[in-house]
């Protein structure tokens, strides 16, 4: 690993922003389909008995007031599908000076695919901002609950952008050669910003090969980051550090039946990063099962090595016409900002989208009857899911992953469990700039597990009732600390007129503040939301 100082750059978001224009608006009018813009406006009144979560000596209350202005475009066209959400809340607390709350924060979530010269050349791109918990330790950010404290608060900006090529050589292969520029920036200085090049060459057998497949993956990587370090209170200014990895990969398949396949893998992983154990590269083998007994069941599992121990993976899943079953496993050298770039949080529309396979076989139609859905009941985007804290380390990160979702005539319930483990791999002192001297061993090993409960009854076509529970239990296995966050929270949902929908919610969370005391907070609230 080498480092150097990073020099100051334009920001990346205008030159990719620009050449995702220059690359699709000329396939506007050839993609045949309409943009479709939609503006919305919340406003929503709250009380809260602990504005900034903090002690119950220490704890406000308060009267809240939030006007929360956003809109979705989207399209889904031959040539381009995209869709775009973004909404800022704004913040007016009854009393003028409220201290540890936010005054405001805003999400944006974007995605598009472009068909730029047909069957040959495509582009991806995406972009979010969101809110997440700079620790895993102190008051969790929540996608189920609206929390106004600024500890443990910071805002997280992506983009990336991926042209590639595919090409078919007949029945003997497939190929695809993929560049992706991405940056990762937050307003935490510790974590700063960071910038990516990524190439990519997948190639693997065609239909000539139906009982003997193979397959043949490269990757490379070039990160470079900045940030700047507080070391011992001093803050020499921004650092940078360029890492280099590489990850080769091939595999083969064997059909033993038409229901079981046989599957084996070879390969080597090089990083650069300053190892705590001195090994940061080594060979990699695998050999798995894929078994699809039926059409509506199917199960992935692996076994092997790598180069910083034994490997597993597992991806199961089974559908029937009232339920959905899915569990997963997996182990990977990653780190933070990966984890932004990839979220490996369950989706909710998922999750409906396969519940409700079976009733709304057309999945165009299927995903406007699950975006109708989510938005009359006001669920979730996502599940609980581990806490991806801030740190500028390499880890090694094993995930069990387990959700279910039930369906009936009036009710929908979906549960999921998750458990984690983080293993620092990579030196601690390029988290000194986040956690501080004395605390810079807090991240280095962590585990976590929670489990979250989502039930939705319908009372009437146009009134329902959402129940939502969520746990989560961190530990650090270096620095003797554990917490444990609870949350509740009910809601009413009425469709008041078209376009037009209410609600009322009630909420209870628990858990502790940055120094290790507890907290509570209980708020209730109304709320309007508009589309136009």
């Amino acid at each position: 690993m080498t480092t150097t100082t990073v020099k100051p750059r334009l920001p990346a978001a205008r030159p990719l922003a620009a050449a995702v224009a220059v690359a699709v608006l000329p396939l506007a009018p050839a993609s045949h389909a309409a943009w479709k813009f939609t503006p919305q406006l919340e406003v929503r009144e709250s009380y809260t008995d602990n504005v900034a979560a903090s002690t119950r000596e220490l704890a406000q209350a308060q009267w809240v007031t939030s006007f929360a202005p956003g809109f979705t475009l989207e399209t889904d066209g031959p040539r381009v599908q995209a869709k775009i959400g973004y909404n800022k809340h704004l913040y007016k607390f009854k009393d003028a000076n409220v201290g540890g709350a936010r005054d405001s924060d805003q999400q944006l979530n974007a995605h598009l695919h472009a068909n730029l010269v047909n069957d040959l050349l495509f582009l991806d791109t995406d972009a979010t901002t969101q809110q997440h918990s700079a620790s895993a330790f102190g008051p969790l950010l929540s996608n189920t609950i609206t929390s106004f404290a600024s500890a443990n608060a910071n805002e997280v900006k992506t983009l990336r952008i991926a042209p590639y090529l595919k090409h078919r050589f007949g029945s003997i292969a497939n190929a695809e050669l993929r560049y992706t520029r991405d940056r990762v920036e937050t307003d935490n200085m510790g974590f700063g910003r960071s910038d990516s090049n990524n190439v990519m060459l997948n190639a693997t057998s065609g239909t000539a090969f139906r009982q003997l497949g193979w397959a043949l993956n490269y990757q490379r990587q070039q990160l470079d980051t900045q940030s700047t370090r507080s070391l011992g209170g001093a803050s020499p200014g921004p650092q940078g550090t360029s890492n280099t990895t590489d990850n080769l990969n091939t595999s083969l398949r064997y059909l033993y039946s038409p229901t079981l396949t046989l599957t084996a893998s070879a390969g080597y992983d090089k990083y650069d990063y300053d190892a705590l154990g001195g090994v940061t590269q080594g060979k990699s083998w695998s050999a798995g099962v894929t078994w699809l007994p039926s059409p509506r069941t199917s199960i992935q599992a692996t076994a092997g090595k790598r180069y910083y121990g034994n490997s597993y993976s597992l991806n199961a899943q089974h559908r029937s016409r009232a339920s959905v079953w899915i569990i997963s496993y997996n182990d990977a050298v990653t780190t933070t900002r990966q984890q932004f770039l990839l979220p490996s949080a369950i989706d909710t529309a998922a999750m409906l989208d396969r519940l409700f396979a079976a009733a709304i076989p057309d999945a165009a139609a299927r995903r406007q009857a699950v975006d109708a859905y989510i938005l009359s009941t006001g669920l979730p985007p996502s599940l609980a899911n581990s806490i991806n804290y801030f740190s500028n380390r390499y880890m090694l990160q094993k995930q069990l992953q387990a959700s279910a979702a039930f369906n009936t005539p009036r009710t929908s319930t979906i549960l999921s469990l998750q458990s984690a483990r983080r293993d620092g791999l990579s030196s601690s002192v390029v988290d000194s700039g986040l956690l501080g001297v004395t605390n810079s061993a807090l991240n280095d090993n962590t585990r976590q597990s929670g489990a979250s409960i989502i039930v939705n009854w319908r009372l009437s076509s146009r009134t329902g009732i959402n129940f939502t529970a969520d746990y989560m239990h961190v530990e650090s296995l270096t620095v003797e600390r554990t917490d444990i966050n609870r949350s509740l929270r009910l809601n009413l949902t009425r469709e008041l007129r078209p376009k037009l929908r209410g609600q009322f919610e009630l909420r209870h969370v628990e858990g502790s503040t940055s120094a290790r005391v507890p907290y509570t907070e209980n708020a209730v609230s109304a709320s309007l939301n508009k589309q136009f």
